[in-house]
């Protein structure tokens, strides 16, 4: 074998043969890994974390006791929308025959979510109040939102407090 040289040919693979098989010998396709990268990309940028959140008294002077017997604002947080809703988990201190209300609200821009009721019983009563958030706060906009409560029926000492605030 003088004078010939052995040439080295590169080996495809086979496809598979069975049925349904997705193992297909092609080039890479420059175009599908773009496509894909954008797709994660914007699958990232949309998705949703929760984040936790912290607020402080409304007023300094009133503290966090909630006597009235409309809406008043007890607690205030300046949030930066990056979710769908905001939660909060509130312990109200309702008296041995008092009922209270809580609500979220954001008066800058006119929301308010559902008002929640407790239960009488002379207890603190934990209770969970939701904001869904509308396109006319936009992401990334900080405002206000507070923690309103009213005292809705009896007369014991009533008081609010934050167990825990977020946003998804």
């Amino acid at each position: 074998m003088a004078g010939s040289e052995r040439r080295i040919l590169p080996v495809t693979p086979q496809p598979s043969r069975h049925v349904g098989s997705r193992v297909v010998a092609t080039a890479p396709d420059a175009v599908r890994t773009i496509t894909g990268i954008r797709a994660e990309v914007s699958r990232q940028a949309t998705r949703v974390r929760r984040e936790s959140l912290t607020f402080a008294p409304a007023d300094p002077s009133r503290g966090e006791p909630c006597t009235a017997a409309v809406m008043v604002s007890v607690l205030v947080a300046m949030i930066y929308r990056s979710g769908h809703n905001l939660y909060a988990d509130v312990a109200m201190g309702t008296g041995a025959a008092s009922v209270m209300q809580a609500q979220l609200a954001v008066p800058g821009l006119g929301l308010t979510g559902d008002v929640v009721d407790t239960a009488a019983g002379g207890s603190e009563r934990d209770i969970r109040l939701r904001l869904e958030l509308t396109d006319a706060w936009p992401m990334g906009e900080a405002h206000r939102v507070y923690v309103q409560a009213r005292r809705l029926s009896g007369a014991d000492a009533t008081t609010v407090r934050l167990l825990g605030a977020w946003q998804r």
